[in-house]
């Protein structure tokens, strides 16, 4: 038995209304957690984020059900609980994505060309993992091992056209117990004027716990495009899509 996005809406409503659990999956910004530097998402970016939280809710919860799934079955036929059932078990990880920056009709697209001066957000998304997984020694999720812990998230940015640094964004704060399941955290900012050229800029995010003998650290080696490429002299349209071991590239101009 799988269950589906439409089962987990319908699962939600009734967790409304107190007829099944609440979800298992718990969601974070940087700023509800009061990390510092406090800064100011602008009200249709986090309209945005809210919107695409859903599905990514809705996506763990059937992760969840999966191992859950596994386990039963594992104990029907007699093996231990802790058997070989999920390999490659990710208890930390983080996603970024492509700039996000404010354009008429609609506000908010996503844009990876951005004109000196204008305002766009670049988001990551940290990921804890709520499972129990014995087997690969996580009697205890991560989302309760690392309760209470310091997390700090850096923005790591490299102008490619002037092989200079920054400017670079770190995000901090202590994580609640249980810690969330999904942290986003916002990096907005103002493209700054190339001058004559053009510039490109690449970015990378990081993620590690702050505590000492804490080995817990990842880097983005996915974002998400999410800005749609036009088809080109013959090569295909491109829809936003996840890409891996691509770097996070966007581009500043002179108007």
């Amino acid at each position: 038995m799988t269950v589906t996005e439409k089962e987990l809406t319908l699962r939600a409503a009734q967790a409304e209304n107190g007829k099944v659990a609440p979800s298992r999956v718990t969601t974070a910004t940087a700023q509800s957690l009061d990390m510092t530097p406090a800064v100011e998402v602008p009200a249709a970016a986090e309209e945005w984020r809210k919107g695409y939280e859903k599905v990514l809710v809705a996506k763990v919860e059937k992760y969840l059900a999966a191992m859950d799934e596994r386990r039963m079955q594992a104990q029907g036929n007699g093996q231990e609980l802790g058997e070989v059932t999920v390999n490659n078990y990710v208890g930390l990880d983080v996603l970024s994505f492509s700039p996000i920056q404010a354009i008429n009709l609609p506000p908010y697209e996503p844009s990876r060309i951005i004109a000196g001066g204008e305002d766009a957000v670049i988001l990551a998304l940290v990921f804890i993992n709520p499972a129990v997984d014995v087997a690969n020694g996580f009697a205890i999720p991560a989302t309760v091992q690392l309760g209470g812990r310091e997390i700090r998230i850096r923005f790591e940015q490299l102008n490619l056209t002037t092989v200079s640094n920054g400017p670079d964004f770190t995000v901090q704060g202590v994580l609640p117990s249980p810690a969330p399941s999904l942290l986003f955290v916002a990096f907005p900012f103002t493209a700054p004027n190339p001058g004559v050229n053009p510039a490109l800029i690449e970015a990378n995010v990081t993620v590690d716990i702050v505590d000492p003998a804490q080995p817990w650290a990842a880097f983005a080696t996915h974002h998400v495009s999410l800005d749609a490429d036009p088809a080109f002299l013959g090569i295909p349209p491109q829809p936003p899509q996840l890409l891996h071991n691509i770097p996070l590239r966007y581009m500043t101009y002179s108007q």
